[in-house]
């Protein structure tokens, strides 16, 4: 599941250094909605890793959206999206490791 977010932001960030910045947003979104929230990561993250952790994690996604949206330096879109690359491998490393099973991950349970 965190490659999935992962690939997203790896749209988002291409996406923007390609010059369409509709797309990347549109991107981020699906990464943070599509995937992060509505797969329940978020929630697994929450509940093993921490609210503060967690919230510090979903607020890269926020700060990526709008470094895009004001079309800032590339240098910054890459350095946020690395950060949330990061965050999504190591963090399911943690779940993997806390015996979090897929399941959990399951929509409409």
């Amino acid at each position: 599941m965190a490659e999935e977010v992962v690939r997203h932001i790896d749209v988002a960030e291409q996406s923007y250094f390609a010059g369409d910045v509709k797309q990347a947003k549109r991107s981020v979104v699906s990464a943070y909605f599509g995937v992060f929230e509505e797969r329940k990561m978020e929630a697994a993250m929450r509940m093993e890793l921490g609210a503060r952790h967690t919230y510090q994690v979903e607020r890269q996604f926020g700060d990526l959206r709008k470094t895009i949206q004001k079309g800032l330096d590339g240098a910054e879109v890459s350095a946020i999206a690395d950060s949330i690359r990061l965050a999504m491998r190591r963090d399911a490393a943690l779940l993997d490791q806390a015996g979090i099973p897929l399941e959990v991950f399951r929509v409409n349970q």
